[in-house]
Order: C-alpha cells, then structure tokens, then sequence
C-alpha cells in the first residue's frame, strides 16, 4: 500500500484559500444587498417617526424641525406642529437593555400637558417592563404637566417605568428650552 505524499498547500493553504474566498464573496453580497435596503429602511424609518408624531400629536396639521442647542443628549429631534398645536419630541434614552434602547415620541400642546407619548422600540424585559407599551400606562400621561403627579409605576418594573418617566423629563426640559 502506498502512502500519498503529504503537501502543505493542498493540506493547510487551499482549506485557507477557499475560505478566505467565500468570505470575500459573502461580504461582497452583503455590501450589495446592504446598499440596496438602505434607503428603503430610511424611508420607512422617516414614515413611522412621522406617523408617530401625528399619533401623539392628532390636531397638528404638519411638522416642522426645530434646531436648538443644549437639548438633553436623549432628545434626538424636536418638531414643531405647523398649526401651533404645540411640540413632539422624538426622544432615545437608557431603558432597562442599556444605553439608547428606550426610543418614544412625546407630545406636548402650547400649555405644557403631554397629549400623548409612543413607544417606537425598546430593550425592555418581555411580559413585565415591555408594559411600558400598553395602553393602561401609557393612557396615564395624556393631560400631565411636567410633575407627572398621579402617574403610577408598573407593578414590578419600576426600572422601566422610572426609565420611561426620566426619558418624559427630558421632553420637559427641551419643551422649557423652545416654548419658553
């Protein structure tokens, strides 16, 4: 019986060879298809921060942005209604999952009380801190002023409804900055 003779290049560089090529070819694809659902994301994206303000803010005819500095860095736009209903916050704040994963729109009318709040998305725990999306503590803020008096946390996640109630402060506070 004769024993095939070991070569280092087919035994240890084509296995490399070949591998180095499907990843190449596989980054080359993603990049593609990256660069192709991009703009399609974005759009999407700018549809539902759009139809979010409206939901929180329903008498504003339209929305224009308001650039203003010193904002808390979790106010990630602000847009004033056209018809001068008042403002919406867009607003991407620490929640329980960590650093930025908490991002709700605010809306506030010209006297200061929230119209409404909407969470877009969040890291928070299934079943318990994801309560922050129901309606029976999200109908609490429409009508709050800034003190947020007779809000009740979720039983249980404090966490995410303190997050939630910090991220409405910030909206506060960029509200005294372009109303007052």
């Amino acid at each position: 019986m004769t024993k095939a003779k070991s070569n280092v290049m087919t035994d240890f560089g084509a296995p490399i060879i070949v591998l180095v090529l499907i990843c190449a070819v596989m980054s080359g694809l993603l990049a593609f298809t990256n660069g192709i659902t991009a703009p399609i994301i974005e759009e999407a994206e700018r549809k539902a921060n759009e139809e979010a303000r409206l939901e929180v803010m329903p008498q504003a005819d339209s929305f224009e942005q308001v650039e203003i500095a010193g904002v808390p860095d979790s106010v990630t736009g602000v847009f004033k209604a056209a018809n001068g209903a008042g403002y919406v916050f867009s607003i991407t704040a620490q929640g329980y999952g960590g650093k930025n994963t908490l991002k709700m729109t605010v809306g506030i009318d010209m006297e200061g009380k929230i119209t409404d709040t909407k969470v877009l998305s969040h890291s928070e725990t299934a079943g318990l801190g994801s309560k922050i999306e129901s309606d029976a503590f999200r109908s609490q803020f429409p009508g709050k002023d800034a003190s947020l008096e007779g809000v009740d946390n979720i039983s249980g996640a404090t966490f995410s409804s303190n997050y939630y109630r910090a991220a409405i402060a910030d909206a506060y506070t960029a509200y005294g900055m372009v109303a007052g």
